[in-house]
């Protein structure tokens, strides 16, 4: 908010008399403002009067981020025979996410954050067959807290839920969706049931690029990526004579002091809507995940939860360049990805420039069917999670 707006705001909260509650609406009123979108309301107000057919399933993303499951589990809920309408914050509408579906195959609607508090009550809910809330964490509030329990859908009979981070679900309460088979993670781990969507178009494999691309997708901060490591092996692959290769650095944060020598061969494009970063997915040959075995905060993507590295690995084929103590929990190889311990990532990217097109190949008709054992793995718990949460009428139980 502007600072003219925060005084206006202030004077128009003055007369209210007792100090608790001008507090509580100078916060719902800044709140407002400051994520207003004419089109989210107008949005809102038309999925509430939304006629809801048979058999239609609600996804629901309450972030600005995590677009990319939501593709892959419309690909799914609409293969298995249901209807899918789909509800997200208008920021993360505007980077379209489910640019890869034909106009009218999903209803889309948008929503402000103001809009979730209510969320519970809108009567359109009870049409739905089941409602999957794609992110059980709400990251606008400090801290993070429970989705679920913020809006009242924790009480709803017919509720999925994703959970992205094993933690939270004794700190959000999670427990009983958990035990009724109605907790999904994005990874085989001891709680939850695994469904991992990485459903991004119809991508055929691509022959590798004669001079190859490698890509790294995400966040530019020490606690998701090493980007030291990144430099690290660029040296390495330059040190060796080799010129005709690029990095396509994809992702918003800083990235760091680069060499001057090293620059022509990358290309940082920032951050980027989900069109641009499929088509900057398309145009690679390698993936980069960059995850670091000395960093603790690293730990988690093997433990707790998943990096969306994989996601995009298994849906466009792109073989991940990966260290071996990540690799197993994903299902990486030596047959479908090329990994690396003491000669360090900088000696993988050698062995991936030095590849043959038939090795290249060959590695990737293997990753192609490592995605499409996760999907058949995923459709199956998916639908046993539906069959555990879906009454005949969908119906807010356990008031």
């Amino acid at each position: 908010m502007t600072h003219t707006q925060t005084v206006m705001l202030r004077l128009l909260t003055m007369c209210i008399p007792f100090r608790n509650l001008r507090k509580k609406w100078r916060t719902f009123l800044r709140d407002f403002l400051s994520d207003y979108d004419r089109d989210a309301r107008r949005s809102m107000r038309a999925w509430r009067r939304h006629p809801v057919a048979g058999r239609t399933i609600l996804i629901l993303e309450p972030n600005y981020c995590h677009g990319e499951v939501i593709p892959g589990f419309c690909r799914h809920l609409l293969d298995m025979g249901y209807r899918v309408d789909v509800l997200m914050h208008h920021s993360l509408a505007r980077q379209s996410p489910l640019c890869c579906f034909k106009e009218g195959d999903i209803h889309i609607f948008t929503a402000m954050c103001t809009s979730w508090k209510r969320l519970a009550k809108a009567r359109v809910l009870t049409r739905y067959e089941a409602i999957l809330v794609s992110t059980s964490a709400f990251y606008d509030i400090p801290g993070w807290a429970s989705f679920l329990h913020m809006t009242g859908l924790d009480k709803f009979a017919n509720l999925l839920a994703v959970e992205h981070e094993l933690k939270d679900i004794p700190r959000f309460g999670e427990e009983e969706l958990d035990r009724q088979g109605r907790l999904l993670t994005l990874g085989s781990f001891p709680r939850g049931m695994m469904v991992n969507p990485h459903f991004f178009g119809e991508i055929p494999p691509a022959p590798r690029n004669r001079e190859p691309v490698f890509i790294t997708v995400g966040s530019l901060s020490a606690q998701r990526k090493n980007h030291e490591l990144l430099v690290e092996a660029l040296e390495t692959v330059c040190n060796e004579g080799y010129r005709n290769f690029s990095v396509i650095i994809v992702g918003e944060g800083e990235l760091g002091k680069i060499p001057g020598h090293l620059r022509p061969f990358l290309h940082v494009a920032g951050k980027l809507d989900f069109p641009a970063m499929y088509e900057a997915m398309r145009r690679a040959d390698y993936f980069l995940p960059l995850l670091d075995p000395g960093n603790p905060a690293h730990n988690r993507y093997i433990t707790t939860g998943v990096t969306g590295s994989a996601q995009l690995v298994y849906g466009f084929a792109k073989i991940p360049v990966i260290h071996e103590k990540f690799a197993s929990f994903y299902g990486f190889n030596d047959r479908n990805a090329l990994l690396y311990r003491e000669e360090t990532l900088g000696g993988a990217m050698l062995r991936a420039i030095r590849q043959t097109e038939e090795e290249y190949a060959g590695m990737q008709q293997a990753l192609l069917q490592l995605g499409r054992d996760i999907d058949g793995e995923s459709r199956s718990n998916l639908e046993r999670a539906l069959a555990a949460c879906s009454p005949s009428e969908p119906q807010q139980a356990r008031s």
